[in-house]
C-alpha cells in the first residue's frame, strides 16, 4: 500500500512539475503562451518508464487537456498546431483510449490537413481495437477516399470495419460496394457525413460535422481528392 501510495505522489509530482513550468512560461511570455499550456509534451516515449504503469492516468489528463484546446480553437482562430503531437500521445500511452481515434479520423485530416498523421495513428486504432470498434477501419478508408484517392483501398477498409464487433454491417457493406464502384455521385459526400454524424459517440464531434453539413459543405459537391 505505501508503494501505491509514493507512485502515486510521483505522479502527482511530475504533472505537477510540467504545470509548474507552463506556468513560469506563461509569465515570461506573457497571456498568449496560456492557450498553448497544454504544447510542452515530449516528443517520444522516454517518458513512459517514468510513469510507473500510470500511463492510462496521464493519458486522460491529456487527453482532457487536448480537448480544451481544441474547444478554445475550434471557436477562435482555428489553428491546431499542436492537435496532432496531442492525439499522438494519448493513443501511445493508452492505445485502447477510442475517442482520441475519432479525433484523429475526422479532425486531423481537415483541421490540421494532415491526412498521413491521422493515418499512422487510425492504423495503431485498427491494431489495438480493430476486432472491437469499426470506426478506426471506416475512417481509415475515409482518408484513402478523399485525400489519396484510392477507391479499392477505401472499400478494402470499410469492408474490414463491417468485421468489427457490433458494426452496422447493412451500411458498411453497400459503402463498400458505392466506393468499388463510385464515379463521382455527389451524394456520396452528404451520405457519409450524415452516416459519420449519426454514429459518432463525441459532442464535439457531432457538431464539427453538423456545421460541415449545415454549411452545405458536402451538398451538390463531389467527395474527391484535396
Amino acid at each position: 500500500m505505501r508503494k501505491k501510495l509514493i507512485l502515486i505522489i510521483l505522479i502527482i509530482g511530475l504533472m505537477s512539475g510540467i504545470v509548474a513550468i507552463q506556468a513560469k512560461l506563461t509569465g515570461i511570455r506573457g497571456l498568449e503562451w496560456k492557450k498553448e499550456s497544454i504544447t510542452y509534451l515530449p516528443k517520444n516515449l522516454l517518458i513512459k518508464p517514468a510513469l510507473l504503469g500510470f500511463e492510462t492516468t496521464v493519458a486522460n489528463y491529456l487527453w482532457i487537456r487536448s480537448v480544451l484546446y481544441f474547444g478554445d480553437h475550434y471557436i477562435t482562430d482555428q489553428n491546431f498546431e499542436y492537435l496532432i503531437s496531442m492525439v499522438d500521445m494519448v493513443t501511445r500511452l493508452n492505445p485502447y483510449f477510442y475517442p482520441a481515434y475519432e479525433f484523429a479520423g475526422l479532425m486531423i485530416p481537415d483541421l490540421c490537413r494532415n491526412p498521413d498523421a491521422a493515418r499512422v495513428i487510425l492504423e495503431r486504432g485498427i491494431f489495438y481495437l480493430g476486432e472491437k470498434r469499426w470506426n478506426p477501419a471506416f475512417y481509415l478508408g475515409m482518408i484513402y477516399y478523399k485525400y489519396y484517392g484510392d477507391r479499392k483501398q477505401a472499400a478494402y477498409y470499410f469492408a474490414l470495419a463491417a468485421q468489427a464487433k457490433g458494426a452496422p454491417v447493412k451500411k458498411l457493406a453497400s459503402l463498400a460496394s458505392m466506393f468499388y464502384n463510385q464515379t463521382g455521385d455527389r451524394r456520396a459526400s452528404h451520405s457519409v457525413l450524415s452516416f459519420l454524424y449519426e454514429t459518432s459517440e463525441s459532442p464535439d464531434v457531432r457538431k464539427y460535422l453538423l456545421d460541415k453539413l449545415a454549411g452545405g459543405y458536402a451538398v451538390g459537391k463531389p467527395l474527391k481528392p484535396d
